[in-house]
């Protein structure tokens, strides 16, 4: 598990490279972004982790388009279960991706129509109408991706949401080097999760990711720095008596890892592969044997 940590961390974070620290966000239904980011030192497990190619807008804008749902159904203890859809916003140009996630708190609803009043005049409709006007039910979201050049992504978010007191807005600047990713983000409050399933709000949370271009062989890098402003607490008001990680603290802290890989190629069939048949395993179509090897070391200051 450590090798595949490592290997994962000095290529990048999966999904290209740079795109996000090797402690890889995870998907969670409690905000209407959703996802959260590991605690710096207390990676949660890589089968829990999020991809980092695809975020929940354009999970939703894919639904919507090309699966013909109109609606999708989310949960979580809190807020319960709830609907969610996305509206694409006309842009200027096609290197500009922007969206309204709307979000309703059908539990909660449900609940509320459920609960005995003493206002014995008002009809059923009366009474959905003046359910439906709770704001506490809403939740909206507005994000956007801008392709300034080639090289660089601009992604903007902000989220309010009707049962909470907190805004979430984040922004994140991706820049494509020859032989490098950079990825400098900021997120106000930023939400962050541990390994034990606890959620803690960071008031304002800073990170920049330097980290080489994986390739096949050879010395591979990937240096992080974070810094957080503020005391963190519970998520939205969470109980709980844990006291937050030492790494949530008002601080500064950096992360490196270095590895050295070496691929080698023993056998490689020579037979040439028939035009119009193909294997039903991919691999099949070009038979091989190789070995590969790593070495490396990650640290946190």
């Amino acid at each position: 598990m450590e090798m595949k940590r490592l290997r994962w961390a000095t290529d990048g974070g999966g999904g290209g490279g740079g795109w996000g620290n090797w402690e890889l966000d995870a998907s969670t239904p409690r905000t209407l972004e959703g996802e959260a980011r590991a605690v710096p030192g207390d990676p949660i497990p890589l089968g829990v982790s999020r991809g980092t190619s695809l975020s929940r807008p354009k999970q939703l804008h894919f639904f919507h388009h090309f699966m013909n749902s109109p609606f999708l159904l989310s949960y979580s203890s809190s807020p319960g279960f709830s609907v969610q859809r996305l509206l694409s916003l006309p842009t200027f140009s096609p290197n500009w991706f922007a969206a309204l996630l709307g979000q309703f708190n059908l539990q909660k609803f449900v609940s509320s129509l459920k609960e005995k009043t003493d206002d014995f005049q008002s009809s059923p409709l009366q009474t959905i109408g003046r359910h439906l006007r709770d704001k506490s039910l809403y939740a909206l979201g507005l994000c956007s991706e801008l392709l300034l050049t080639p090289d660089d992504v601009l992604l903007l978010s902000l989220d309010t949401c009707g049962y909470g007191k907190t805004s979430r807005k984040k922004a994140i600047l991706h820049h494509k080097f020859p032989r490098h990713n950079l990825n400098l983000e900021a997120v106000w409050p930023g939400l962050f999760v541990d390994k034990f399933g606890n959620y803690w709000d960071v008031p304002l949370a800073l990170a920049v990711d330097l980290a080489s271009v994986g390739s096949e062989s050879g010395a591979s890098y990937h240096l992080c720095l974070h810094h957080n402003v503020g005391l963190p607490k519970p998520f939205d008001g969470d109980q709980s008596s844990l006291l937050p990680p030492v790494t949530l603290l008002p601080g500064t802290s950096v992360k490196s890892a270095f590895s050295l890989k070496k691929d080698i190629e023993i056998w490689r069939s020579k037979a040439q592969k028939l035009k119009m048949v193909q294997p039903f395993d991919v691999f099949l179509s070009n038979p091989h044997i190789s070995a590969s090897g790593i070495i490396g070391m990650m640290q946190l200051f």
